[in-house]
């Protein structure tokens, strides 16, 4: 029913949460697609190619890679600035940090030592170009369609590491792993900072119709709640779970006898997996009960797994275990920024958000450290993957402890 305006006429509908939100969603996106994630996912094909120049081995270069740890120290930072600068202004400042780190690693890292820097470095700075500052004005802006519309931002990574991953490699073969990196400087500067400044609107306003949030008045005392070490703890499980993966897709594809190119096409394989747990879990966020859909989304790709311990030498098989596994870190990014926003509310949203992202990057860091590891010590990759098995039931099962309260019927503000 139409509301009724103050001279006894029909007031106007109210228009959709899209109509300036669209651009935020594409700005965001685009922003997130081309930030520090991108090295993040496609970082496997970087592994050989190092460990050949260096001199050491994989899981060396693993461990190395853990450094980006150091965005567990970022992340609180990074997030506290985000409240209180807006997601702009912080987007740009980091962003042009990471681009600038990656070209001096260019320029001058020749020993483990630098390697090991320039990546702390980027772990450091670079959780200012992820989810933790992207989904920020998103969550101010949506609240009947925010499920959906963190499932597109969170899309925009997905496409990135579907399209980057073969001219990444053909960039490589040519320059070596210096031109890659290289290439992925002159993305993030090219295009996530153009969209940030000139699609993002100069005001992201709340959202045009508002759904009262219940958790609205969270006060910044969040580390003592349950529920926050909840999604804290299963979000550091699911990481070690499928992490450590990422960083070792490529070479993991291999040892199963298949050669470099499909481990390339594994990471796309990987990505699209990644886009459909995004696109989806944001639809059925929004539609059904949250925590539902997170133990589903968390539990499914353990086929993943499942398929490369069963498999071997079959590429198709090998392809649909890295989409299965990337179904579960596409659909993370959803479940915690949906989760967060609608427990905590958003006064808070980067400092909260931050804490839990730092946290998680211990299971991320124990997860690339640990399997890469393990397969010096065994020469294969399977008990990793009967851990991470676990580590995806753990994960579920805390979920499903959280409690969110419930959204109240739709009003006009």
């Amino acid at each position: 029913m139409n509301a009724i305006a103050a001279d006894g006429g029909a007031a106007p509908p109210e228009p959709s949460e899209w109509t300036e939100g669209w651009r935020i969603v594409l700005a965001c996106a685009l922003a997130s697609g081309t930030g520090i994630v991108l090295l993040f996912f496609s970082f496997s094909l970087f592994v050989l190619p190092m460990a050949k120049e260096l001199g050491v081995t994989r899981g060396t270069i693993g461990t190395i890679q853990s450094l980006v740890i150091s965005g567990a120290l970022g992340a609180p930072v990074i997030g506290w600035l985000a409240d209180r600068y807006g997601f702009r202004p912080v987007f740009t400042v980091c962003t042009v940090l990471v681009a600038a780190i990656e070209l001096i690693m260019v320029q001058f890292v020749t020993t483990l030592t630098g390697l090991g820097i320039g990546i702390f470095l980027l772990g450091f700075v670079g959780m200012g170009t992820t989810a933790l500052t992207t989904t920020r004005p998103v969550n101010a802006h949506f609240h009947l369609h925010r499920g959906k519309a963190l499932g597109l931002v969170a899309a925009g990574v997905s496409i990135t590491t579907i399209l980057a991953p073969p001219p990444l490699q053909a960039v490589m073969e040519v320059y070596g792993w210096r031109g890659g990196i290289a290439a992925l400087a002159a993305l993030s500067m090219l295009v996530g900072i153009p969209v940030a400044q000139f699609l993002l609107p100069d005001r992201v306003a709340g959202p045009v119709v508002r759904v009262p949030d219940a958790a609205s008045k969270t006060k910044p005392g969040f580390l003592k709640e349950r529920h926050f070490w909840l999604l804290a703890i299963a979000g550091a499980f699911i990481g070690a779970a499928t992490s450590g993966f990422v960083s070792q897709l490529s070479p993991m594809i291999q040892t199963e006898g298949l050669d470099v190119a499909t481990g390339a096409l594994a990471l796309s394989a990987f990505a699209l997996g990644q886009l459909t747990g995004r696109l989806g879990g944001g639809l059925l966020l929004d539609r059904f009960d949250p925590r539902l859909v997170a133990v589903t989304l968390i539990l499914a790709p353990g086929s993943g797994f499942v398929l490369l311990l069963l498999t071997d030498q079959m590429p198709l098989a090998a392809l649909l275990a890295a989409a299965m596994i990337g179904l579960v870190q596409g659909a993370e990014l959803d479940i915690n920024a949906y989760f967060v926003a609608r427990r905590f509310g958003l006064a808070h949203y980067g400092s909260i958000y931050g804490a839990l992202l730092g946290l998680g990057w211990i299971g991320n860091a124990a997860g690339i450290i640990g399997v890469g590891l393990l397969h010096d010590r065994f020469g294969s990759y399977d008990l990793a993957q009967m851990l991470a098995l676990g580590g995806l039931a753990i994960g579920a099962a805390l979920i499903s402890g959280i409690r969110l309260p419930p959204l109240e019927p739709r009003t006009s503000h």
